[in-house]
């Protein structure tokens, strides 16, 4: 399926056509001012009765939430956290991943190596008081 673009009217780059049909915005994702939706669990009932419900809202709303719920606890204020995987340093690019991977090793092997050196310093300096005695 090819889809029609034309030019986003704030930064000019190319958006489907489709969303201003559609929803009537004449700009593309990139320049939204919209926060993502945040999903916010919550069990509901005990024991056999319990349930769990899935809230979809945004964020300034379930920041809210959270800070209510933490002053009916009587709980200090616990910030909300939220994942944003569009700017998550990782991505299941593969050789992202292997390059992490990699620097963890080298980075580990470092520290082996400079703890075995330690370890023969320990040992001369074990060696010289032997030969002191």
């Amino acid at each position: 399926m090819n889809l029609e673009m034309i030019p986003c009217t704030r930064c000019g780059n190319d958006m489907p056509k489709l969303r201003l049909d559609t929803y009537g915005y004449d700009f593309c994702v990139n320049c939204s001012d919209v926060k993502p939706k945040v999903g916010r669990i919550r069990v509901v009932g005990e024991g056999d009765y319990t349930v769990t419900e899935l809230d979809i809202l945004d964020q300034d709303t379930a920041r809210r939430l959270q800070e209510l719920e933490n002053t009916s606890r009587g709980v200090r204020n616990v910030p909300l956290e939220i994942l944003n995987y569009d700017e998550d340093e990782i991505t299941d690019d593969a050789k992202a991943l292997d390059a992490v991977i990699e620097k963890t090793l080298d980075d580990d092997l470092e520290i082996e190596e400079v703890e075995e050196d330690l370890e023969d310093l320990e040992d001369i300096d074990d060696l010289e008081d032997e030969d002191e005695d």
